[in-house]
């Protein structure tokens, strides 16, 4: 009688992650409506060192769309931190908008396409107006949001990780956008690169753009290191980048692990540390006390020009 118990706790707990990770890798459908605009910012503070200058802001509803003041723009759309204002939903997952000369690249979607949705609404940015998806992992906190892009610009293009591209590709196709797996990294427009997949697991991709004050590097959940990956960065360009923000997977993790982490990136050349998502609050911590000329909050709502 024992061992027919054991049998079935052994064949419900394969169930049960089974169960857990389809609803990971699930999308979700939405509809899309109109957006809204938005102008000038406050709460600005600028953070600046030798070659780089961060300016970070949040912004307030207006009439009309401005995103001038540096090379480089982005725009946290969607993280766990709240946005001060209450005009941005929060959950846990990852979205980051980067402006581009030549149109909106969204990194990750977070969860949901409802708070992609509104968030975007608020910002005033028309899924209309970006013109590629990068997904770091096949992870529902960073996929979740896709059908509100897809819906709105049929046929766009969705780089994801290529060894789990089979996971996404399908879902992707089924709302009209256009996979395009990623094995190596890979130029998207003039600037800006995927970087290559590296094994966590799951199969994770980032998000490089090489801007005039130095390269900057987005991560989604970090799940093969977050050392691990700048250091792929390095090898990459040959310059540490000047910011790197995302999620670490650092939550859960001692203070001493995350001070050894944070002083190998120190160690690394990065310029600005900003971790969220899933990165933990001792990071944070550490960093803030033991480096805070590196250390970089960012929460949904920021927006950080370089």
């Amino acid at each position: 009688m024992r061992t027919i118990y054991l049998i079935v706790l052994f064949v419900l707990i394969i169930l049960f992650s089974i169960a857990i990770y389809m609803i990971e890798v699930s999308l979700v459908q939405t509809n899309i409506s109109t957006t809204t605009t938005y102008s000038n910012t406050s709460k600005t503070h600028i953070i600046q060192e030798a070659n780089t200058t961060i300016i970070v802001q949040t912004f307030k509803p207006a009439t009309t769309t401005t995103m001038s003041g540096g090379n480089v723009t982005l725009i946290v759309v969607v993280d766990n931190d709240p946005d001060p204002s209450g005009l941005l939903e929060s959950a846990w997952g990852l979205s980051i908008l980067i402006e581009t000369s030549n149109g909106y690249i969204l990194f990750d979607t977070g969860p949901s396409p409802a708070i992609l949705k509104h968030n975007l609404m608020e910002l005033g940015i028309n899924p209309e107006q970006i013109v590629a998806v990068v997904i770091s992992h096949l992870h529902g906190d960073h996929t979740g949001g896709l059908p509100c892009i897809l819906k709105a610009h049929p046929d766009i293009p969705v780089y994801v990780p290529g060894k789990d591209s089979s996971y996404l590709a399908p879902e992707i196709r089924r709302y009209g956008g256009r996979p395009v797996p990623v094995y190596n990294t890979t130029r998207i427009i003039e600037g800006v690169y995927v970087l290559g997949e590296l094994y966590g697991p799951p199969w994770e991709e980032s998000l490089l753009i090489i801007s005039d004050k130095g390269p900057i590097l987005l991560v989604g959940c970090s799940h093969p290191g977050i050392v691990r990956i700048v250091q792929e960065e390095i090898n990459f360009t040959g310059t540490p980048p000047c910011l790197v923000i995302g999620g670490f997977h650092l939550l859960g993790y001692s203070y001493s692990e995350c001070e050894k982490i944070a002083e190998k990136l120190i160690d690394l050349g990065v310029g600005k540390i900003a971790p969220i998502h899933c990165s933990g609050g001792t990071i944070k911590e550490v960093l803030g006390k033991l480096y805070p000329e590196h250390y970089l909050c960012a929460h949904t709502g920021s927006i950080i020009r370089i």
